[in-house]
């Protein structure tokens, strides 16, 4: 009798554990904080670790995040906040953008889902972001990757950099995402 009422109370207990993951039971959805600096390997391997076997992470490598180029020398803030101003398309997705805008606050379309922060520029030109708010549209591996990394970026209070008249790019911890910008007139 004891038996078959355990074996009862087992199956019970993970069936409303695997309904709980299906219907999300138990998860807030939570940002972490973007008060510090953030870990920018951490979060992207933290949006890839569902998909660590996959074709889309082989080897690591990240898909939008590339080395900052040596030298590189970030803008002062008056220049950083001139580069941000309108919208910047990712170069190699020009479906995602982000778009700073003059009241402190940006938005952004990762591919898949929208969000929003508040924001600011530092006196050395760093860009500091608030809490992200996103909608939580389920997307491919692929587009989840590319938005993990675009918001590790944004998390990580990168610094502004111009490489060339046509590109922006914000970078922390020697990881940069380029941007295309209009040559200045």
């Amino acid at each position: 009798m004891t038996s078959k009422t355990a074996k009862t109370l087992s199956a019970a207990t993970a069936l409303a554990a695997l309904a709980g993951g299906f219907i999300g039971a138990g998860t807030a959805n939570a940002q972490m904080s973007s008060n510090g600096p953030a870990d920018i390997e951490g979060w992207t391997q933290m949006g890839w670790s569902a998909f660590s076997d996959s074709v889309i992470n082989k080897g690591g490598s990240h898909m939008l995040l590339k080395n900052l180029p040596e030298g590189a020398k970030p803008l002062s803030a008056e220049k950083a906040k001139a580069a941000l101003e309108g919208p910047l398309p990712v170069k190699g997705d020009a479906s995602m953008t982000v778009t700073f805008g003059p009241d402190g606050k940006l938005s952004f379309f990762d591919g898949c889902n929208a969000g929003s922060a508040g924001y600011s520029i530092d006196g050395a030109g760093g860009v500091k972001v608030g809490a992200i708010a996103q909608t939580q549209r389920l997307c491919d591996p692929t587009n989840m990757n590319k938005a993990d990394e675009l918001k590790s970026i944004l998390r990580s209070n990168p610094s502004v950099y111009r490489f060339d008249n046509e590109t922006i790019a914000l970078a922390a911890q020697g990881k940069a995402i380029e941007f295309s910008k209009a040559a200045a007139n």
